[in-house]
């Protein structure tokens, strides 16, 4: 093999998306204690699916931006085989929307049941690490267009959330109950515009006495370090690892408010702010902040620590979405008292909305 030969500068014409299919086994060593796929393990392979196929379409290194969504119809057994795969669906000038799908079977004289569907968004680099323009696709097919048209969706939805300008849905009235009349949070626009990028809930604050809340019990604090051989190609931590940490996090935090055994339903939103780079310890922060219709979502924050500087970074915000195990298994309401924690049940509500309508269209495409 040579080594001189010339680099040829991508094309970035418009073209087909291109396409990676990964197929696993549901082993002992990727399974719960119930007996099923850790919903971790199936963040890791997204991460990896995704990360080749914007290699491939873009030609060069990339990033993971952020999970839009995910809806996760059921568990995987142990024993499955699952199949997933990755499909450009959107791409923007310097960002590419990743689609992808997971079916597995149980019985492998069965046909596969589709379980899982999911948008991943990722930026290519350059050497100097910033982002560079990618090759544009041509949708081509009814469904082609429907994944397109749900990229631009996500990405409207992502910019007038930072913008503040989200209508403020309607709050339920079992969660609101013990909220008088004269507390109603101000416009969700004006909340949002007030949120620092690392929220700190009332009881991490050092505020009044008066103004400080009793932690909750569901309220999860994890710390990993980021040891060398948990390095990406750029050589900071890997996501897929990451993004386990994270699920592994979130779902203790709902089984304790829950009270039983929970599994992951959805993720609504998990945005990468920042690297974690070597040697550096990750706190994870996870929260109950919404709870109705049977499912309770939580947000988990994520920054990383220099112990050698007393420096910390914001690395990730995310809302993972859980339902009981058992259906019959009653989810309680939970307390919103501050403007912070209303903003954060409004915003779960814009995003849960947003994935049952892109659901609803895909299913009527499909």
């Amino acid at each position: 093999m040579t080594h001189d030969a010339k680099y040829v500068e991508p094309n970035l014409e418009r073209r087909p998306g291109a396409v990676v299919h990964l197929d696993e086994w549901v082993t002992p060593d990727v399974a719960d204690d119930r007996g099923f796929l850790r919903a971790g393990k199936i963040l890791e392979w997204m991460d990896v699916a995704g990360v080749l196929v914007t290699t491939r379409h873009s030609r060069y290194s990339v990033m993971t931006a952020s999970i839009d969504g995910i809806d996760l119809q059921e568990p995987i057994p142990l024993g499955a085989r699952v199949s997933m795969t990755a499909q450009i669906a959107y791409t923007s000038e310097r960002s590419m929307g990743v689609s992808i799908s997971l079916a597995h079977d149980a019985q492998l004289d069965a046909e596969p049941r589709s379980c899982l569907d999911a948008y991943m968004t990722f930026v290519a680099t350059g050497e100097d690490g910033r982002p560079v323009p990618v090759p544009q696709i041509s949708p081509e097919t009814p469904m082609d267009h429907t994944r397109f048209a749900e990229g631009q969706l996500r990405r409207e939805f992502r910019r007038k959330l930072a913008e503040g300008k989200l209508p403020l849905p309607g709050h339920s009235r079992d969660a609101l109950s013990d909220v008088a009349e004269r507390d109603r949070p101000i416009a969700l626009r004006e909340i949002l515009k007030m949120l620092p990028r690392t929220l700190r809930l009332p009881w991490e604050r050092a505020d009044p006495p008066l103004m400080r809340r009793k932690r909750q019990r569901t309220y999860i604090h994890k710390i990993e370090p980021v040891r060398a051989g948990e390095l990406n190609f750029h050589g900071t931590l890997y996501g897929g690892t990451l993004m386990r940490w994270i699920e592994t996090t979130a779902a203790l935090a709902a089984r304790a408010h829950v009270n039983a055994a929970t599994r992951l339903a959805g993720l609504h939103g998990l945005n990468f702010i920042g690297p974690g780079e070597r040697d550096r310890f990750i706190h994870l922060r996870a929260v109950v902040v919404h709870a109705a219709n049977g499912l309770v979502t939580v947000l988990v924050n994520v920054q990383s620590e220099d112990p050698t500087a007393s420096v910390y970074r914001e690395m990730v915000r995310a809302f993972l979405t859980y339902a009981p195990v058992d259906a019959g298994t009653r989810v309680a309401p939970i307390e919103c008292v501050s403007d912070e924690e209303h903003a954060l049940y409004s915003e779960v509500e814009q995003r849960l909305a947003l994935q049952r309508s892109l659901g609803a269209a895909l299913q009527q495409t499909g």
